[in-house]
């Protein structure tokens, strides 16, 4: 296959068109094939309109006339045009800021900001709670957070699926930085609306079957009553949440990354100190204080996230979603939640291991894991752009954009690569040397230097897979995403269930294996062409390009006379 750089790039009117002289050598020289005149109108005048299109940014150059009504003689001896440098710079400078590295740090830096902050406040809830309750404290978090923050991640793909439509449907515009706020209203409103309408359900659940799902997950009866006290803390603002996580996903799809940045950094502060007065002094309420400064920190930066929204002009209308809205919604809420469960159910077994290994194990469990959480999000702007950048560029059939894709999966998984070295070392020192800030138990943190070199390894996978993961979400290969997510989890299952398994660096070896060969696959299946991301970068040249689901070259062609 020929690789055509970005630079190479030229307007249809500057070289002759394949699929013209092709038709013409068949029909002329071989007589094998027939001319089907209405499939062969039907493609030049689409390609008609593509060259005048490129034709408007340079008067100089000459269009070549696509009469569906002339002889295919005629058509194959008009004069082509040599290559407008015009036209050729104008395509590569319009292109080449979307795979810049630098552009892509300028909208990732500011979304790690926002990504870290809830992570880092989790791990400061910790470190409140394993401070002033103790060990008993810290190991009814795990639990606890199992049944609110996993929870509620169950829902992120309303998040997700927030991305892909609003950035589709807001179009922005690299030269303007605008884009259309009218249709991303109208694409946000459905996801939002069904956020709230979620959001209250759960806190319901919350408000009446806290125990059952105590029970559920067979929490040790000790660590019941602080678990029972922060879930229901946490889950009376699940609805403001779950809103909150659909408004940050339209500001990032609009390319704002530095807005909800200055929220939730905020939002931070309030609740750091919430976590002091709630915890310290003078209300002293243990892990319900920590909740109830999460909660009200919840609140607090959903307000000021909806008043920016209507500032921009894109605050969605609350209204029950149509059934054509709604079958919008599930093209990708359905799969995202299938995908989605099969992650959360992998958390879950990961829990519950570690809950049969006893208490001191589950407390070095919990101060592990949420560090992972902490630096895994390390990955998730990378997957954001993605999100934000990808769709459109798969989504164009018309044009060439497999050199392109290609830059921008390169420049985003070699950040993404180099960020998980990183942040995996960094996160296994914490570990190692700064236990003590979590947990004053020797036996805790002797524990939990233990799991330091399986933890780098688990960060670093995860950092990666995140990288990885976006693209296929932009992509929307959501059946090769379920089936392979499926498969990993069945197998990292039956490892947590085998005598093997019989420490914390085991557990996060299971899911190091989980998220590593997902990764494997998904690099494998685009490099054979496969799946919607390997068939778009396989679009290298214009012979390439589909129109109506037919490639150019084939769609001039019929069956054999």
């Amino acid at each position: 296959m020929l690789f055509l750089s970005v630079e190479s790039s030229v307007s249809l009117s500057a070289r002759p068109l394949p699929c013209i002289s092709r038709v013409s050598s068949w029909s002329i020289h071989s007589g094998r094939y027939r001319y089907d005149h209405s499939k062969y109108s039907k493609t030049c005048s689409r390609l008609n309109a593509a060259a005048n299109d490129e034709n408007d940014s340079s008067n100089e150059e000459e269009n070549i006339n696509l009469d569906p009504s002339s002889s295919m003689e005629e058509l194959q001896n008009q004069p082509s045009q040599p290559a407008s440098p015009k036209s050729t710079t104008s395509s590569s400078s319009s292109e080449k800021p979307q795979a810049s590295k630098r552009k892509m740090l300028s909208f990732a830096i500011p979304a790690l900001g926002i990504f870290l902050c809830n992570p880092l406040l989790s791990n400061i809830d910790n470190a409140f709670v394993g401070k002033t309750v103790g060990t008993q404290g810290l190991a009814a978090l795990s639990p606890a957070t199992i049944c609110t923050d996993q929870m509620l991640y169950l829902f992120s793909f309303l998040g997700r699926a927030t991305t892909g439509l609003v950035s589709r449907a807001y179009k922005y515009d690299d030269e303007t930085g605008q884009g259309d706020k009218q249709a991303a209203r109208e694409a946000a409103s459905s996801p939002l609306s069904v956020a709230l309408i979620a959001g209250v359900i759960v806190t319901t659940i919350y408000a009446f079957f806290t125990q059952q799902m105590l029970s559920a997950i067979n929490i040790a009866p000790s660590l019941r009553a602080p678990a029972a006290s922060y879930i229901r803390w946490r889950g009376a603002i699940a609805w403001a949440a779950m809103a909150q996580n659909v408004i940050l996903n339209i500001l990032l799809a609009s390319r704002d990354a530095i807005t909800p940045l200055k929220i939730v950094l905020l939002a931070a502060v309030v609740n750091v100190v919430g976590d002091a007065l709630c915890c310290v002094w003078p209300l002293q309420m243990g892990c319900g204080g920590a909740a109830a400064a999460t909660a009200f920190a919840t609140l607090f930066s959903s307000f000021f996230m909806i008043r920016s929204l209507k500032r921009k002009e894109l605050l969605p209308r609350l209204k029950i979603p149509t059934k054509q809205q709604l079958l919008g919604l599930l093209e990708f809420t359905g799969p995202l939640l299938a995908i989605t469960l099969t992650r959360l159910l992998g958390a879950i077994n990961m829990q519950r291991a570690a809950s049969r290994l006893g208490v001191n194990h589950l407390a070095a469990y919990q101060m592990s894991i949420n560090i992972m959480f902490l630096f895994m999000l390390f990955g998730e702007p990378l997957s954001q752009l993605s999100q934000t950048q990808l769709p459109a560029l798969v989504d164009d059939k018309t044009k060439p954009r497999g050199p392109l894709i290609q830059a921008t999966l390169k420049s985003i998984l070699t950040l993404g690569a180099m960020t998980a070295v990183a942040m995996g070392g960094i996160a296994a020192l914490l570990l190692r040397f700064g236990s003590g800030l979590f947990s004053s138990d020797a036996a805790v943190q002797q524990l939990a230097n233990g799991v330091a070199p399986s933890l780098f390894l688990a960060v670093a996978t995860g950092i990666f897979t995140v990288a990885v993961d976006g693209s296929m979400l932009a992509s929307r290969d959501f059946g090769f995403m379920l089936f392979q997510g499926t498969l990993s989890l069945l197998v990292q299952w039956k490892l947590l269930l085998s005598p093997w398994c019989s420490s914390v660096s085991a557990v996060f070896a299971t899911f190091t294996l989980r998220l590593g060969t997902y990764a494997l696959f998904a690099v494998i299946r685009v490099a054979l062409g496969r799946g919607p991301l390997g068939k778009a970068l396989r679009r290298r040249n214009m012979d390439d390009v589909m129109i109506n689901g037919d490639e150019i070259n084939g769609a001039s062609s019929a069956a054999a006379a």
